[in-house]
């Protein structure tokens, strides 16, 4: 009822702004279409009393104090300058979290304070209302869509900041965030009773969940969607970094500061130096540089095998392009981890926070990410009761091709990039010389190409999405101004229907394969019209020390 009783203020009062504006509109035309009239002319014209037209002349005087200010009392340029202030709510307010105060200040620079309310508070108030609407078009366009199962991949992090505690769900294929929720605890409990009403509602069925390995995220794969749980990539990355990168970048700082100092006393020897205090010099300078090139060839190697552990996760190899198994992948990572063992021992470093430990016994959930693919893979081509050929082709020579195709697209890091490049030439050819591909159609090749692309995309072995999107609330947030359930509720919405990726489709798009109304045009159309400007009442704090009756 409150809600209601607070829109309902906000349509009377809106209309009432609109009538005003509408009334001014219409004078300002009048006055313009006619020339120099009496008031009580232009009051006959536009049937308003004689005393109206003169109270809106004068407000027009006190707001025409600029070259510009005629644009604003036209139709077309009242809708510009509505245009323009909720863009600038919208992009700058909600999605970058700028504070009522600077936009207030901005408004007042570019000199719109005579024709729009553009006080702090005004702006407040119209970003609460953009808070309150966001949440109903995503409401709309969910109810919208047409009820089907979708199978999907998804991420489950928690995020803090301060005592704020977010659940956060996301759809990987899709980028679409399934929950967003400010919760008090991150138990299973409170996960699942989360999570069930919203993928019930949006007909998902989650074939595979990608965490962390905290056990209320592992729970909640298991028991909660009855799905595999995969762990993170990034995570065990991240964890080995942990580990041997400073060690090894200290070693590193180390070796350039004995380096530097074996320069300089060879540069600047003491006089009287004999010939075999030089040649220690020298010797010392050589074991320094030594010892330099021990280390930097250290860091390669540390960072080849850490990349190396994302390599191997792969469902295709990327030497031969052959099928990669569990028991494949759980071999190369051993191999990794053997790796990093040796090289830790070389150089000295203790494991003491046991990170190769952690990440050998996460070796099995990391492998899961291929095996669950191919057990997907063979499931739908075993109900399509599809030929030993055909399938032999699709899993041998389509889908490589389309995979790395998609990896090396996707992926930032130009020596992955690199190697992707050469597997899918690779592939490319392998896939060019078969000609069994020649016996089909064009529109069933187009058919099996459009389920390929749909299939490499389902491979997930990472939620860094997730954590990107963390970092993205974690900047909101140290903005100063926090976050709030409201506030939160409308980024999860922008972040769905508004923010486009290079192929300039919005998750929404990607997860229901349908077209929906773009947002912000949706949003423009609700928000009513701008606020009238009012005479702000400027406080004078008196200095009680300064007596103004006595004499300075």
């Amino acid at each position: 009822m409150p809600h209601l009783l607070y829109h309902q203020f906000y349509d009377k009062k809106n209309s009432t702004t609109q009538a005003i504006r509408t009334t001014s509109r219409v004078i300002f035309a009048a006055l313009t279409d006619q020339g120099k009239r009496s008031l009580r002319a232009v009051g006959e014209l536009i049937h308003r009393p004689k005393s109206s037209v003169h109270r809106h002349l004068q407000a027009q005087a006190r707001r025409n104090r600029h070259p510009e200010s005629g644009f604003w009392e036209t139709e077309e340029g009242e809708a510009w300058l509505r245009l323009l202030v909720f863009a600038v709510l919208y992009t700058f307010g909600l999605q970058h979290h700028v504070g009522a105060g600077a936009l207030s200040d901005f408004f007042q620079l570019i000199r719109l304070h005579t024709h729009v309310g553009v006080s702090p508070s005004a702006l407040q108030t119209q970003l609460s209302r953009m808070e309150a609407l966001l949440p109903l078009f995503q409401q709309q366009c969910e109810a919208s869509v047409p009820t089907r199962t979708r199978q999907a991949v998804v991420a489950a992090d928690e995020t803090f900041f301060g005592e704020i505690l977010i659940l956060v769900l996301m759809d990987l294929s899709s980028g679409y965030l399934l929950l967003e929720s400010i919760q008090k605890d991150r138990g299973f409990d409170t996960w699942f009773a989360q999570v069930t009403p919203r993928l019930e509602a949006l007909g998902i069925e989650v074939n595979h969940a990608i965490s962390d390995r905290a056990k209320a995220l592992i729970k909640l794969a298991v028991t909660g969607f009855e799905c595999t749980s995969g762990a993170d990539t990034f995570h065990e990355q991240y964890g080995l970094s942990r580990w041997l990168s400073p060690a090894l970048g200290r070693r590193k700082a180390k070796a350039d500061q004995c380096c530097e100092l074996a320069q300089k006393a060879l540069d600047q020897p003491s006089r009287g130096a004999s010939t075999e205090e030089k040649a220690a010099l020298a010797a010392q300078q050589a074991c320094a540089w030594e010892a330099r090139a021990q280390v930097e060839q250290a860091q390669q190697e540390y960072q080849k095998q850490l990349l190396g552990i994302a390599e191997e996760i792969h469902p295709f190899s990327l030497e031969e392009n052959t099928r990669t198994t569990a028991e494949s992948v759980v071999a190369g990572l051993e191999t990794r981890a053997q790796a990093l063992e040796t090289l830790a021992a070389q150089q000295g470093i203790q494991d003491t926070r046991s990170a190769l430990k952690k990440f050998r016994a996460q070796i099995g959930a990391l492998s899961s990410h291929v095996s669950f693919w191919w057990l997907w893979v063979e499931e739908i081509l075993l109900g399509w009761s599809l030929d030993e050929a055909t399938r032999q082709w699709l899993t041998s020579k389509l889908l490589p091709v389309l995979y790395w195709h998609y990896q090396m697209r996707k992926t930032q890091n130009r020596v992955h990039r690199k190697r992707y490049q050469e597997a899918w030439q690779r592939a490319l050819e392998a896939w060019k010389a078969d000609p069994f591909h020649s016996g089909f159609s064009e529109s069933e090749l187009q058919r099996w190409l459009e389920w390929g692309e749909w299939m490499v995309r389902q491979f997930h072995r990472s939620s860094s999405a997730v954590e990107g999107r963390n970092g993205r609330l974690s900047q909101l947030y140290h903005n100063g101004r926090g976050l709030t359930k409201c506030r939160l509720a409308a980024l999860t919405v922008i972040h769905n229907y508004g923010v486009r990726r290079s192929d300039g489709t919005i998750a929404a798009e990607r997860l229901f394969s349908t077209s929906f109304p773009d947002l912000f045009d949706w949003l423009l159309n609700q928000m009513g019209e701008l606020p009238l400007p009012r005479k702000s009442r400027h406080r004078v704090v008196h200095n009680p020390l300064k007596l103004e009756i006595v004499p300075a």
